[in-house]
């Protein structure tokens, strides 16, 4: 038979009982501090469901005083038993940091691609119905563009993702305005990317601008706009949120990236009576992501500098391409005829998730049928 502890030492319960009542006293500033931020309006409903509870947990826990000592410990023995960094992110050469996400290829990969176009085509369809051209902007990924930082290889066929992205639109008749190739030509000049963001730096979305003002001269009108320096700064990057582990162990890593600031303005501008009285016809709408979102990036400004001409922007940051086109395709701005060209900055990155068609996509492109 197995020993059994038939009673304890009182000790043991003084100790037990000891615990409690400093937790209890350590956590009762917590609970007062919690309830103050709570609308007590509806704390019956959410006691109800529980959300009450799993708020409190959440709101304890971040406030927990063991909470990121305990967090840097386990991180710092991942990272030197295996040189990892925390869940979504990849650790580089030099400082650079990469996202997991890029290193995620689906297993279908195929079918992912062809529903991706597939969805693309939909959204042409939908423009062409109202009378406007579609150009995408499919964006390379980092970890393609700067290979040679990476110290985990990604699968090969990351690196032909591009490619045969560009082939499916092509063979589907689908206006695109290629960037791999220039990035590629241009990388060594200026970093096209931030070493520790997930996103292009400002000389990455000037190139993009160029490039595409290169590609469709078509679209070239004949206003002037000047992008400038206005400020210097270090962006710690949305990468560097991933670094759990202690900075002392791969300084390089918590190093922030150099971000020059940019930004564009007209030459020469003028008061007329569509400023004063009402908005000028600008034909091109900007649909995009985080990357158009973002001001530090400037890309609208640079779009605005490369093809002489205003634009008018929807733009969702981390929501991913889908949803602010979704957003445009509901919203009023696609039965202006005043807009003629549709240009959608897509990150190729959004190719690796292999999550279905939403009905809320389904609904936004099929309304118009």
């Amino acid at each position: 038979m197995f020993p059994v502890m038939n009673s304890a030492h009182k000790l043991n319960g003084i100790a037990f009982i000891l615990m409690l009542g400093v937790m209890l006293i350590y956590s009762l500033p917590t609970v007062v501090t919690f309830g103050k931020t709570q609308s007590w309006a509806d704390a019956s409903d959410l006691f109800i469901n529980g959300q009450l509870l799993r708020q409190f947990e959440d709101y304890y826990d971040k406030g927990f005083f063991l909470r990121n000592p305990s967090i840097e410990l386990w991180a710092s023995g991942q990272y030197l038993l295996f040189r990892e960094g925390s869940s979504g992110v990849v650790l580089g050469r030099e400082g650079w940091l990469f996202s997991n996400e890029e290193y995620r290829l689906p297993n279908a990969y195929q079918q992912t691609l062809s529903s991706n176009v597939a969805k693309i085509a939909e959204v042409e369809k939908t423009l062409k119905a109202h009378n406007k051209r579609l150009i995408l902007l499919p964006l390379p990924m980092k970890l393609d563009v700067y290979a040679e930082y990476a110290t985990r290889a990604p699968d090969s066929r990351s690196l032909q993702l591009y490619g045969d992205f560009i082939a499916q639109l092509g063979h589907s008749r689908i206006e695109a305005a290629p960037l791999r190739e220039v990035f590629l030509a241009q990388k060594d000049r200026q970093p096209l990317f931030l070493r520790t963001d997930t996103h292009w730096s400002p000389f990455g979305a000037r190139l993009a601008a160029q490039e595409l003002a290169r590609q469709h001269p078509e679209l070239i009108g004949s206003a002037t706009y000047s992008s400038h320096r206005v400020a210097e700064k270090n962006l710690a990057g949305d990468l560097s949120n991933y670094l759990q582990f202690a900075p002392g162990l791969a300084p390089e890593h918590f190093k922030p990236s150099p971000l020059t600031v940019f930004e564009t303005l007209k030459d020469n501008q003028e008061v007329s009576a569509d400023s004063l009285f009402g908005e000028a016809e600008q034909p091109i709408m900007l649909v995009g992501s985080s990357y158009t979102k973002i001001d530090d990036w400037n890309f609208p400004g640079f779009l605005k500098e490369s093809l002489k001409s205003d634009l008018q922007t929807t733009a969702v940051e981390a929501r991913g391409p889908y949803f602010a086109m979704q957003q445009f395709l509901q919203g009023e701005q696609l039965k202006n005829p005043a807009i003629t060209t549709v240009i959608w900055e897509f990150p190729l990155r959004t190719l690796l998730s292999e999550e279905p068609i939403t009905s809320g996509w389904q609904v936004a492109v099929n309304q118009f049928f």
